[in-house]
């Protein structure tokens, strides 16, 4: 088990140590009853389990919004689950003109991808640069 055993530089299996420390939280198993269940940390917010990614209509002129998509996923980046959602909507004729996003979604790559691929324009507030510059 990963929580257990180390592969080291030389590609032996030996016992975890202390100074191993822990697996990362992707590989790392916090139940024994789901082996996919997940550490995740959003923000201040740590849970082990699941993401749920729900999509819905916003149209300005229509009273009721409809769920168009939900996706539960062991805790992966939001980036990582928006090309599944773009597909899933395409496979069911459902993919929007516009598709509006938190900062979770966007990056520059899908910008590019989700224009090119299937025709979307991704609208949300991309993420400020940490880099020095």
């Amino acid at each position: 088990m990963v929580q257990n055993f180390f592969v080291d530089a030389r590609g032996t299996l030996r016992p975890r140590t202390e100074r191993d420390g822990q697996p990362k939280g992707a590989v790392r198993i916090i139940s024994p009853y789901d082996l996919d269940a997940r550490r995740a940390i959003r923000g201040n917010t740590r849970w082990n389990g699941y993401l749920v990614h729900v999509t819905e209509t916003c149209d300005a002129d229509v009273h009721v919004n409809l769920i168009t998509d939900i996706a539960t996923t062991s805790p992966i980046r939001d980036t990582q689950a928006l090309p599944g959602v773009h597909a899933r909507l395409r496979d069911r004729q459902l993919l929007p003109a516009r598709h509006l996003v938190d900062g979770g979604y966007i990056s520059t790559a899908l910008l590019d991808n989700s224009a090119r691929d299937h025709s979307v324009q991704l609208v949300g507030p991309v993420k400020a640069s940490g880099a020095w510059q």
